[in-house]
Formats: structure tokens, C-alpha cells, sequence
């Protein structure tokens, strides 16, 4: 399994997000989600191994944004 996070943090928009595990999550690691960040690995998917292979295989199964709203507007820069 694949798993891409290319930016971290969210806003708490509805009663919907009183439960939201990111929030939970980012608390006990002391991280502030209201943060908006760029990941290390924002550009994983085109990454390439030694042999010139892509890490991602195409056709595979990647989970996205497992640390974020992806539709988050303080990422639409980033997005391009």
C-alpha cells in the first residue's frame, strides 16, 4: 500500500469535525492543524529509484491525504 500525504494540516469546518481523527492525531504529536504545510514528500509520485523506475508503480493503489482536507484552499498554489 501506498500512501501519499503532499501537504499536512486542516481547519475544523463543521460539527462533522469534532471527531476527525487529524485533529486527534496532530494534538498528541503536539502539531498545530491549523498549520498548513507542504510535505517532505510532496513530490513522491514522480520520485524515481536508481534503475529510473518510478517508487509509485503505475497502476497502484495510493491513499491520499491521509493528514488533510485535499481540497483545502491554502493548497491551490501548490497544485498548479
Amino acid at each position: 500500500m501506498a500512501m501519499w500525504n503532499p501537504w499536512r494540516g486542516c481547519h475544523r469546518y463543521s460539527a462533522g469535525c469534532k471527531f476527525c481523527y487529524i485533529h486527534q492525531a496532530d494534538r498528541r504529536r503536539g502539531m498545530n492543524t491549523d498549520e498548513i504545510v507542504k510535505t517532505d514528500n510532496f513530490h513522491a509520485p514522480v520520485l524515481k529509484n536508481k534503475k529510473g523506475d518510478y517508487r509509485m508503480k503505475p497502476g497502484q493503489t495510493v491513499y491520499l491525504g491521509f493528514s488533510t482536507d485535499f481540497l483545502i484552499r491554502e493548497a491551490d498554489p501548490w497544485r498548479g
